[in-house]
């Protein structure tokens, strides 16, 4: 008896051990791009560094023992659940900044405080309680129960939820940057492209349910987006005022940042190949 009670703590632990291990190192990856093309305006803060990683814990735990997520939370795949959580985080941190957070705007082109077509929301109690009402409404999205298991179900969601993703990046830049049409199509067909990748690592028994992938294909665009945008196109952060100082010691050193993303890159392409063989 005592065996078999010890083999089931064990098992728990390791159920939710490394699926919430997974979700550090997702919230990781995301904390090194952003310090990749922020650090050379505001050098490397230790303290906001790991913000992405708290998010990812608190979202993940919320998802693992609230009663209207842990059920269908639990069928995901390892792979599916880095991007979940990725896509859920990315969501609520712009929520976060645009609607809750306060700090000087000064050295922004693009404010990361939300606008209204260009203004400032002058009303904290307005941002507040609009805000409030999107990060519940976020949750909610993930409530749509429809199983998708066709291949066309695939393509056209993740092509939809790459119009959504560029919807709300054209309402932020637009009223400062123009509205560019190219770049508004640019995550509906770079996720289109590479919808077969959840639709491989899908099973069968247990298909994911649409909310859900939603949430995986906008974890995945910002995952593909900002590698090309941050490492690859070496782009600085076009949110910052092009004439602000540059910190050159953190030009020189950020390049850490990019290694330690190969890894966790390297080790997510061995998990997709591990988990699609497994299907």
């Amino acid at each position: 008896m005592c065996c078999l009670f010890a083999r089931s703590v064990f098992f728990e632990t390791m159920n939710l051990f490394i699926p919430l291990t997974l979700s550090i190192v997702s919230g990781l990856y995301t904390s090194l791009w952003g310090a990749f093309k922020d650090s050379p305006y505001e050098g490397l803060k230790l303290r906001t560094f790991p913000r992405s990683v708290y998010f990812h814990i608190v979202i993940f735990f919320l998802l693992y023992y609230l009663p209207f997520f842990r059920d269908s939370f639990s069928r995901l795949s390892l792979f599916q659940i880095f991007f979940l959580i990725m896509g859920l985080e990315r969501f609520i941190a712009e929520l976060y900044k645009g609607f809750f957070r306060t700090e000087d705007q000064s050295k922004y082109f693009v404010p990361s405080r939300i606008t209204f077509l260009g203004n400032y929301v002058k009303s904290d109690l307005l941002r507040y309680s609009t805000g409030t009402v999107l990060i519940i409404g976020v949750f909610c999205l993930l409530c749509i129960d429809l199983k998708v298991q066709r291949f066309t179900d695939f393509l056209i969601t993740a092509y939809l939820s790459g119009l959504l993703l560029g919807l709300g990046g054209a309402y932020k830049d637009a009223p400062f940057e123009g509205f560019k049409w190219l770049k508004f199509q640019r995550s509906a067909l770079v996720l289109a492209v590479c919808s077969p990748l959840f639709y491989f690592v899908n099973t069968p028994l247990t298909p994911v349910p649409l909310g859900y992938l939603i949430y995986m294909n906008g974890g995945l665009e910002r995952f593909l987006v900002e590698y090309y945008k941050t490492y690859v196109q070496r782009t600085m952060s076009g949110k910052f005022k092009p004439d602000l100082p540059r910190i050159q010691a953190c030009i020189d050193t950020r390049e850490r940042f990019h290694y330690l993303a190969w890894v966790i890159i390297a080790g997510l392409i061995v998990l997709y190949i591990y988990e699609v063989n497994s299907v």
